[in-house]
């Protein structure tokens, strides 16, 4: 699955941005976080690979940009309602105790549930199982996929 290549390749390198920024931003204070974010858009962080290289180019495409920065406002406007679902959904996995990829990974999932219509639910969770998958541990992956399909059904009101 790793190896497929994306159909819309802007928008998976967006929700790679995404998640690096949520990463990123969680080592700062919720008051530091707006000038963390500008920081982190102005400087690539140097563990996205190659120095960071695969990143800035990615931030060079503005399509990547505007896709990534969608799913940050919406992952911001509507955090508290995003962590209470995957909380509420993972029953056994309070947030805090979550991995910070697999947190973050859902707060994605919550954020393209909520916020991203267009986007097909089978997609949603098949990319959070890939950014699992590349980001995370090894037991990220299989854990990423069971809250994402129950948190993406509850979000959009399908179950």
């Amino acid at each position: 699955m790793a190896d497929a290549k994306p159909r819309h390749p802007h928008r998976a390198h967006g929700r790679e941005v995404a998640l690096l920024a949520l990463c990123h931003l969680e080592s700062y204070r919720p008051e530091e976080r707006p000038r963390a974010l500008e920081l982190f858009w102005a400087h690539a962080p140097a563990e996205a690979g190659e120095g960071g290289q695969e990143l800035r180019g990615w931030l060079a495409d503005a399509k990547v940009v505007e896709f990534a920065r969608r799913l940050l406002a919406v992952s911001s406007d509507r955090a508290a309602e995003i962590d209470e679902a995957i909380e509420a959904t993972s029953r056994s996995w309070r947030l805090a105790r979550m991995d910070r990829v697999d947190r973050n990974v859902l707060r994605l999932v919550g954020a393209e549930s909520l916020g991203l219509s267009e986007t097909p639910r089978a997609v949603i969770v098949s990319e959070a199982v890939r950014l699992a998958a590349r980001y995370g541990s090894e037991r990220s992956a299989p854990f990423v996929n069971g809250v994402a399909q129950a948190l993406a059904a509850k979000l959009r009101g399908e179950g």
